[in-house]
């Protein structure tokens, strides 16, 4: 070991650094020796356990009973092996039964959406069921609504069919009333006339006589000389009975409106006939007439009414028909039998509603 001395060219401070030096290596000196110490302390004791070791090992009861114990590992072991073999054979059986229940499992879900689906294959088939039937019935409560409204339409036909003879009635009441008004008014005017007429052809006035004039100016008696005595004037004619018949016509015009009105309300109205061309799906021709300026075969004259209720015919119109001697030889005469009344749905799908504003306003 090397030590390393300060220098002495310094040799006031030399004593007190070797000293310091010095003490600092006796205190290594003495570790290092209690540590070397140590070192063989613990040698000894190892070289002891390392006698006593190979006392323990070299020991034949020691050996018989490692023998044993060997043998008992071994036979653990195989009995070891044994139960693994065992455990690997019980995995092994427990592996197929989890493959055979994963196997059932699966037929077991294949079948659960397999029924599910026929489930809900059932409950759409019943949904539809249910709408095809609720439809069903719909359309049913449809029909049997329009049912009864066409029932209820005819009868209200056949009851305004009883009373169109009524209404018939009111009509030729009217016309009689027109024709009595035209007529007495026609007289009023004719009378009216003949007094003014009258009036005008009255003889010129007599001048007076010698008598009347002295008279006149002794008296104050008759007239003055050359006066004549004015006619009075013709009052005006004052007839109550044209104005009773016109307030009872305006009545019966008011009864008639209603009248169609209510015939309004259940689609009758009157078939136009008078100037159209006859049609026996709603005229009944029950004469001819030869009339130069009326078109061949055209209504000339209504005798009756018909009405008609939508497409079916309550009553045919009963017309006067012209026929021209001279028309056409080719064209088909106008067929003047009773048609068949009870129309049949072709021909009523055929009826035409042309002129309903006009027959309105009749």
């Amino acid at each position: 070991m090397s030590l390393n001395f300060p220098s002495s060219s310094d040799d006031t401070a030399a004593p007190p650094l070797a000293q310091s030096y010095w003490v600092q290596m006796t205190n290594q000196m003495a570790r290092l020796q209690a540590t070397l110490d140590a070192v063989l302390a613990a040698a000894e004791a190892g070289s002891d356990q390392t006698a006593a070791l190979l006392r323990h090992l070299t020991d034949p009861a020691r050996g018989q009973v490692l023998e044993e114990r060997l043998a008992d590992l071994l036979a653990s072991h195989e009995a070891s092996q044994e139960q693994v073999q065992a455990l690997a054979s019980g995995l092994n059986d427990l592996g197929q039964t989890v493959a055979r229940l994963n196997r059932t499992q699966f037929k077991s879900n294949a079948l659960a959406e397999m029924k599910d689906q026929q489930v809900a294959t059932a409950l759409e088939t019943l949904q539809e069921a249910a709408t095809r039937r609720e439809q069903a019935q719909e359309a049913r409560t449809q029909r049997e609504q329009e049912r009864a409204a066409a029932l209820q339409a005819e009868a209200r036909g056949e009851f305004a069919a009883d009373l169109l003879p009524v209404l018939d009635g009111l009509e030729m009441a009217l016309d009689s009333g027109r024709a009595f008004l035209t007529r007495r008014t026609q007289e009023t005017e004719a009378e009216r006339r003949a007094r003014e007429q009258a009036a005008s052809s009255a003889p010129p006035p007599v001048p007076p006589t010698l008598w009347q004039r002295l008279a006149w100016a002794l008296w104050g008696r008759g007239l003055p000389p050359g006066a004549a005595a004015p006619n009075p004037p013709a009052p005006p004619p004052t007839d109550e009975t044209t104005a009773a018949l016109e307030a009872w016509l305006q009545g019966l015009e008011l009864v008639r409106t209603r009248f169609l009105a209510l015939l309004a309300t259940a689609d009758i109205y009157p078939i136009a006939a008078e100037g159209q061309r006859f049609d026996p799906r709603l005229h009944l021709a029950m004469g001819t007439e030869t009339r130069a300026g009326a078109p061949d075969e055209t209504v000339v004259a209504v005798l009756r009414k018909g009405y008609r209720q939508r497409a079916r015919v309550l009553r045919y119109a009963e017309v006067i028909v012209n026929h021209l001697p001279d028309a056409e030889p080719n064209a088909s005469p106008v067929d003047t039998s009773i048609p068949n009344r009870a129309a049949t749905p072709q021909q009523e799908d055929h009826v035409q509603y042309e002129g309903r504003s006009e027959d309105r306003l009749q």
